[in-house]
């Protein structure tokens, strides 16, 4: 008898990740995934029981990689894990604001697989506390989270120079100075 063959999660979320990058969350479908991952329908729906459940996963291995990302740049922050995250973001590339942006706008939906993504906003939030110093990091946090928003949903056109520029002014907000940002003079 022959061995069973094992399916490769991480096959399905780079195939599923693929799609979400080319077409958005929306499109996403288990006929796709399946055919990109090479594996049968059945298959990803032994991994993954409902399209909430596969953005979920998608969303969960995104902040793990993210994590990572705002890590590497904890030293040159400080040790502050806000500016941390605010120069790990700067330095998305548009293409991966755009798949975040459609994985969030497609977990929104995704009812109690959504909690993991809800508990880091809400883990964020908290930590800010409710002095002068801590509102304003708050506002940092919210507006580097909604610049990258708008700029993955889409909405907002804006050239790199500018971009730079939004997060040295966001970087301010954290009391200080920004860390690689460009000469606005």
């Amino acid at each position: 008898m022959g061995r069973k063959r094992t399916i490769d999660r991480d096959a399905i979320l780079d195939a599923a990740e693929a799609i979400v990058g080319e077409a958005g969350a929306g499109q996403l479908t288990f006929d796709q995934v399946a055919s990109r991952a090479g594996v049968s329908k059945g298959g990803v729906l032994y991994c993954f029981p409902s399209k909430s459940a596969l953005i979920a996963a998608m969303m969960e291995r995104d902040l793990k990689r993210f994590e990572v990302e705002m890590a590497a740049r904890l030293d040159a922050a400080g040790g502050d894990r806000l500016r941390a995250r605010i120069d790990a973001t700067r330095e998305e590339s548009a293409a991966m604001a755009a798949r975040a942006a459609s994985l969030m706008a497609g977990v929104v939906e995704a009812g109690d697989e959504a909690e993991p993504l809800r508990a880091d906003y809400r883990g964020w939030l908290d930590s800010f506390g409710d002095d002068a110093d801590g509102r304003r990091r708050r506002l940092a946090f919210l507006a580097c989270e909604g610049v990258f928003m708008l700029r993955g949903l889409g909405i907002l056109d804006i050239d790199e120079n500018e971009w730079g520029g939004v997060f040295a002014d966001i970087a301010e907000l954290t009391g200080k100075a920004p860390v690689n940002s460009p000469d606005r003079t």
